[in-house]
């Protein structure tokens, strides 16, 4: 039976199991890469896995609902990485369910605040290219 935190792995996807329910699981998928390109990646930690998982990324931005079988498991996270795995997809569902308010709804996060008609510059002021 998969747990929390195990690596694993069908094909040529990998995946990290974030929760089992009956028999299937809820897998962020591990992508190849040094960069986290997404909002919701997360480097790991650590992890014992019988093969290896180098330059991987978390992406905890694309989870998704799969069967247990045809799974294996070749490994485990942390505990550590598994709670970063977590708040990040908390912070991505609450950042999502923000998106899909109206506009204007939400106040702007900027200094000073968008003002309309600007573009940008002010005339005439020094340019820092």
């Amino acid at each position: 039976m998969l747990r929390r935190g195990d690596v694993v792995v069908r094909g040529h996807s990998q995946g990290i199991v974030v929760t089992a329910v009956d028999k299937r699981v809820l897998v962020v998928p591990l992508v190849r890469g040094t960069n986290l390109l997404h909002r919701a990646d997360v480097m790991p930690i650590a992890w014992e896995a019988s093969v290896s998982l180098r330059d991987m990324v978390i992406s905890c931005g694309f989870w998704g609902w799969i069967d247990v079988a045809g799974q294996k498991r070749v490994g485990q996270v942390c505990v550590r990485t598994m709670q970063e795995v977590i708040n990040a997809m908390r912070r991505e569902a609450a950042a999502r369910q923000t998106e899909r308010l109206p506009a204007g709804l939400v106040k702007s996060s900027l200094a000073f605040g968008p003002m309309m008609g600007s573009r940008g510059r002010r005339v005439g002021a020094p340019s820092l290219g």
